[in-house]
């Protein structure tokens, strides 16, 4: 039926789980176990300790100022006021204006409120609003009551409103801006990438005992580890908000990868009315631990307790890994004592047509490709990224490198408490992933002062992991100092010089932040195949250096960008903004994995060119392949990557062969016919309706024997169901580039058929059906 080409890395039908030593991901789930909110509260609130209620949903949005001074407009019926649209989280305000031709995106204020309903016996517990994310600066109200602003932008917030509350109807505000301040970290104007305004993650209603664990209330360390033995260190924050003194006593349990209990012991302490006390418990040494690492991402899991006078009042459980690790200045990076090249990728949160409220299943996949590439390292450029990522990257086996966002700007006193904030922030919600291992104090900056005080706050809240930033003019760090802040030095591009770069700081251990960075669109072939021999000769470079850590190529996906020289988009990316694949990614998975592959590049449809030499690239890993062209051999190539032969172009099947370790890989490409239909491919084409979800529908133009035929072109989409199409500029249409193109579509909390259409020129119309249920 002739070469399809397609992503080689499609998620295909139903909710799809990972299982990693032992432990199971579902792509659609929290890092909390989330409910589905209620308008009215659960039947049996008081067999919970913690009832954790999924506040995603409901929501009514206004872009644009609005005086919430003026009496009885905060209890009024917005909903049915002008200018107010129901909207569900993760929502930004600017989805649809961004990726457009038309530079200078919405920054400025969005609100959101939400009614929600309480019972007598909710209403007199504790009552906390917890936001995973809302850039960048929030206002919150509960019932007319401001209970504070917030500026983490990436961190998200956990905001009491118990003193607010009351059993029956409530209302809760929350003010948005995304416009400039320059105290408000990155602080620049316009950076390389999008600030996009919204409350972009998740919400939760979270209701305990007053006696409680405290949001990130849950420490592990493990200060001693070794193969033969590992300590586990445990802190516990206990919040006492009840009118008199109480015995607290918190339980502590270890289990292994497995779920066998392995350690566990108990604390008691008094705590005064309104006393929040940390409890420490240290466990003697697990032998012979399972230890954490990029091939074998074991986790072990710690439940917490805490006991009122022997009743139960709170519990909560978090995972860690055991493992240790060390970067050398002459050797290189070793985890667990064996040396382990970082190989990486940097990676922004952003995605066509949703802006950065990506969903969970968006965190895990991006997630999934990257190991998929068969990258072990990840860099969050540049600010706090989602939980659920670092969940996934904790489960999947890849090492992160977290930093505050910043970008080529650096403010004024203010600016730098903010640093100081954000920091402390990341570092208290991201301690207990074990794939984090830097902590990054800058991008592209340089500011002795600063890094000192960010340096020395990183050290106070994590005293177990290194810190970094990201230099592009060492030279310059160098005459000022900062180079010998960080306990590792990022370098950003430099590639060329990186062994006088060496030479010149012998006593910085080095990682390569950023490389590479040439653009181009997916479907510029000539373009992408520069982008291969841009990396190739970085990582050729690079890769060859013990004393070099390792490094995180410029960049995993295409992101939005208002910054001048490449908005609206920046394509940088080993993907376009979509997650489809350039010819980038797939050099990219042949250097970094071992399983066999073998790639012909781009496609075999050249009409008007038949018997004009062509160029005929193969991205492999195996040691020999063999090109044949209408069944006849055009040569062997050996130990290349890419492998190149000239071939004079003609109207017949073009086949690579690769040999390795006695396996036989193939790979085909066919000049294709005029365009005869469109093809639909959902992925996934069911989904478990728990909260709003995304099925990503790619979308293909092929000729009568179903081979892509490579044009560019708009299709058209249209939804019937439960469901939204999001497009570019809100509009439900695709560029396609090589014949392929991809969509988002989400989905509600209501069941259902979703009947998608897909309209190109004269072609037939296509359909495919998503089931959410």
């Amino acid at each position: 039926m002739g070469n399809s080409k397609m992503p080689k890395f499609m998620f295909h039908h139903g909710v799809r789980r990972i299982t990693l030593a032992g432990a199971i991901i579902l792509l659609i789930s929290s890092a909390t176990p989330v409910r589905e909110a209620a308008q009215s509260a659960p039947q049996n609130p008081s067999l919970r300790l913690t009832d954790t209620l999924q506040f995603s949903m409901g929501w009514y949005f206004r872009l644009g100022e609005y005086d919430v001074s003026v009496p009885g407009q905060a209890m009024g019926t917005f909903e049915q006021g002008p200018g107010w649209d129901r909207v569900d989280l993760p929502h930004s305000f600017n989805a649809q204006n961004t990726f457009v031709p038309v530079r200078g995106y919405y920054r400025g204020i969005g609100w959101y409120r939400k009614h929600f309903a309480l019972t007598p016996e909710q209403a007199s517990r504790k009552v906390f609003l917890e936001f995973a994310a809302a850039y960048a600066v929030a206002d919150l109200w509960v019932n007319e009551h401001p209970l504070g602003q917030y500026m983490g932008g990436y961190t998200g917030f956990s905001a009491d409103a118990t003193d607010f509350i009351k059993a029956g109807d409530n209302l809760v505000a929350v003010k948005v801006t995304n416009a400039h301040d320059p105290d408000v970290l990155p602080g620049k104007d316009i950076p390389d990438y999008d600030l996009y305004g919204g409350i972009y993650r998740k919400a939760s209603l979270v209701i305990k005992n007053r006696l409680y664990i405290p949001q990130y209330g849950i420490r592990v360390t493990t200060p001693q580890v070794s193969e033969a033995a590992a300590t586990v260190h445990v802190t516990v924050r206990a919040h006492n908000d009840f009118p008199d003194q109480r015995t607290c006593t918190t339980r502590v349990e270890l289990r292994d990868p497995g779920g066998k209990l392995v350690a566990e012991k108990s604390v008691s302490a008094p705590l005064a009315p309104g006393q929040e006390k940390t409890l420490d418990v240290t466990f003697d040494p697990i032998r012979n631990p399972e230890l954490w690492s990029v091939d074998t991402p074991r986790l072990y899991t710690c439940r917490v307790q805490l006991n009122d006078g022997g009743k139960p009042s709170d519990e909560d459980t978090t995972t860690f890994g055991i493992r240790w690790y060390e970067f050398t200045v002459n050797d290189g990076f070793f985890l667990n004592g064996k040396r382990v090249e970082l190989r990486g990728m940097n990676r922004h949160q952003d995605y066509a047509g949703l802006g950065n409220a990506l969903l969970h299943r968006n965190q895990v996949r991006d997630a999934q490709i990257l190991k998929e590439t068969g990258a072990n390292f990840v860099r969050c450029s540049h600010y706090p990224q989602h939980p659920v990522f670092l969940d996934a990257c904790d489960h999947l086996g890849i090492l992160v490198y977290e930093e505050i966002a910043t970008w080529q700007y650096i403010g004024g006193e203010q600016f730098m408490r903010n640093a100081e904030a954000m920091m402390r922030q990341m570092i208290e919600r991201d301690a207990n992933h074990p794939s984090v291992i830097l902590w990054g104090l800058m991008n592209e900056g340089r500011s002795k002062e600063m890094f000192e005080r960010l340096k020395r706050v990183a050290r106070a809240s994590d005293p177990t992991r290194l810190t970094i930033y990201a230099e592009n003019r060492p030279d310059e760090g160098r005459r000022l100092g900062t180079v010998d802040v960080p306990d590792v030095l990022g370098i950003n591009y430099e590639t060329e010089r990186i062994d006088q770069i060496h030479a010149l700081l012998p006593e910085c251990k080095l990682l390569t932040s950023e490389h590479s960075g040439d653009r181009a669109a997916r479907g510029d072939l000539d373009a992408e195949m520069k982008q291969i021999d841009q990396a190739k000769a970085n990582l050729d470079i690079l890769e060859s250096r013990r004393y070099m850590a390792g490094s995180t190529i410029w960049c995993m996906h295409d992101y939005g960008s208002d910054y001048w020289p490449v908005w609206p988009e920046q394509h940088s990316g080993a993907l376009d903004s979509t997650r489809l694949p350039k010819e980038l990614w797939y050099y990219l998975k042949s250097r970094w994995t071992t399983e066999p592959m073998v790639h012909l590049c781009g496609h075999w449809t050249w009409p008007g060119q038949e018997g004009k030499p062509r160029t005929v690239t193969v991205l492999t890993n195996c040691p020999t392949v063999e090109l044949f062209l209408g069944g006849k051999s055009q040569g062997i190539r050996k130990g290349d990557n890419p492998m190149h032969w000239t071939v004079n172009y003609e109207q017949s099947p073009l086949k690579a062969v690769g040999a390795c370790g006695g396996r036989e890989l193939t790979d085909e490409l066919r000049p294709a016919g005029p365009p005869a239909k469109i093809e639909i491919e959902a992925s996934p084409r069911t989904i478990e309706v728990i909260h709003t979800d995304v099925s990503e529908l790619t979308v293909s133009i092929r000729d009568a024997h179903g081979t892509l035929v490579p044009l560019s072109g708009v299709v058209r989409f249209d939804a019937a169901g439960p469901g939204v199409l999001r497009g570019i500029g809100g509009v439900p249409t695709v560029k396609i580039a090589a014949g392929l193109g991809r969509i988002i579509l989400q989905t509600g909390t209501t069941p259902g058929e979703i009947a998608v259409t897909a309209h190109f020129e004269n072609l037939p119309p296509a359909s495919a059906a998503v089931i959410a249920k």
